[in-house]
């Protein structure tokens, strides 16, 4: 479990964390570099790639973060575990690492349901992250990187 504190920070983290991205694709932009060959070329383009990739998946954690926070989110979370074909109860928020279509990891806390009752001999019963569940991630993974795995696996 986590305090208020903590969620906090994370807003502030991502929010530092997509300034210091834009600062060096910015700083990309106002100094060009000349290329003469292919292979500078080639990582030139790898380099502003892997800055767009990195700013495009934090934007996707913040917006994430944002949305699991919301109330209207978090009253469907409570109508699915009420609806839930076991009893659940909330074991807190937990730090999630979700894998966006970029590539990239983000970390998101959002609150952990497991089955009510004891746990036998520590036998550890599935939980749900019931917020994840409403928004399509599955297997901590984002739906866009879902697809593309398997438009690949169908090829």
């Amino acid at each position: 479990m986590t305090s208020d504190s903590g969620l906090a920070s994370q807003d502030t983290d991502y929010t530092r964390d997509i300034q210091e991205v834009l600062d060096e694709l910015h700083q990309m932009q106002q100094t060009p570099q000349l290329v003469t060959s292919p292979e500078e070329l080639e990582a030139l383009e790898r380099k502003i790639r892997q800055g767009t990739d990195r700013l495009g998946s934090l934007l996707v954690g913040y917006h994430l973060q944002q949305a699991l926070d919301s109330p209207a989110l978090q009253a469907e979370q409570d109508l699915l575990v009420s609806h839930w074909p076991k009893p659940l109860k909330s074991d807190g928020k937990v730090q999630v690492r979700i894998r966006t279509a970029q590539g990239h990891t983000v970390a998101v806390w959002t609150t952990y349901y497991r089955r009510k009752g004891q746990r036998r001999a520590g036998k550890r019963y599935r939980g749900v992250y019931a917020g994840l569940t409403l928004l399509g991630i599955y297997d901590r993974c984002t739906p866009a990187l879902a697809a593309e795995v398997s438009l690949l696996a169908a090829m």
